[in-house]
């Protein structure tokens, strides 16, 4: 029963701490006053345990009688006539208990538990709500700037004096506005990526065919002669737009 208390205590502060009186959700951000806020909705939940730990009359605060509830005892009925019988509400006075224990629904030291509980949840709720408007921080300090403009000053000088280094610059500026505006920048990526992998490959093969073809570089190397072996043509493979081998390249090699 108390897990199910306290996850309504926690539906019910959430429902208070991430929404606004519209039912809006809230996008927290620095300036935000998130501690009042959840100090509000905390207290607020707080005061729900008491009213939840025992059944009450909502206006006066009281057990409820049993005997208004009922009705009076019937003509002819006596008391040693319900012996045999469940107590009326579950309250049996001979058996010691009362009907304010058994109105009772969670005991002080259960009620203190899920107090506990509670906070540890709804400070865990609170956290998150403080990352999330501090990670949404991305602004680089002023102070940056100027001390790029000062350590960078020399540089800027340079640029500004070259006619050539001006026009590289905005060639550069230009095609790459250019490229980020019709989207171009994934695939020129994969053609760059491409073109490093597929001159790898060539390089490498270079490497090799000198290294068999060298008798010096062999046997500097370690490698031992391979009469068999012929210098041939090194074959461009067949790629895909993500700059990868297509199936027909990939079966090329196998044979």
């Amino acid at each position: 029963m108390e897990g199910n208390i306290l996850l309504k205590l926690r539906e019910n502060f959430e429902d208070k701490f991430r929404y606004d009186e519209a039912g809006v959700p809230r996008i927290w951000r620095p300036t935000d006053d998130i501690e009042g806020i959840y100090t509000k909705a905390r207290e607020s939940t707080l005061k729900l345990i008491p009213l939840l730990s025992r059944f009450r009359l909502a206006s006066t605060y009281a057990p409820p009688d049993l005997i208004s509830f009922i009705g009076p005892q019937p003509s002819g009925v006596e008391a040693g006539d319900e012996e045999d019988l469940a107590p009326i509400g579950g309250v049996d006075e001979e058996e010691g208990k009362s009907l304010e224990e058994e109105t009772t629904v969670l005991s002080e030291s259960k009620r203190q538990d899920l107090v506990v509980r509670f906070k540890k949840t709804a400070d865990g709720v609170f956290v998150e709500a403080k990352r999330s408007a501090i990670g949404g921080v991305a602004q680089i300090p002023w102070y940056f700037y100027m001390l790029l403009l000062a350590l960078g000053w020399n540089e800027i000088l340079t640029v500004l004096r070259n006619p050539v280094l001006i026009l590289l610059l905005l060639l550069i500026a230009g095609g790459t506005y250019v490229a980020y505006t019709l989207n171009l920048i994934g695939p020129m990526m994969h053609m760059g990526n491409a073109a490093i992998t597929q001159g790898l490959d060539i390089g490498k093969a270079r490497l090799r065919e000198y290294i068999i073809n060298s008798e010096g570089t062999r046997q500097a190397v370690g490698v031992p002669a391979n009469r068999n072996s012929t210098s041939a043509d090194i074959g461009l493979d067949t790629l895909d737009s993500r700059g990868k081998k297509t199936n027909t390249s990939a079966e090329d090699d196998d044979f």
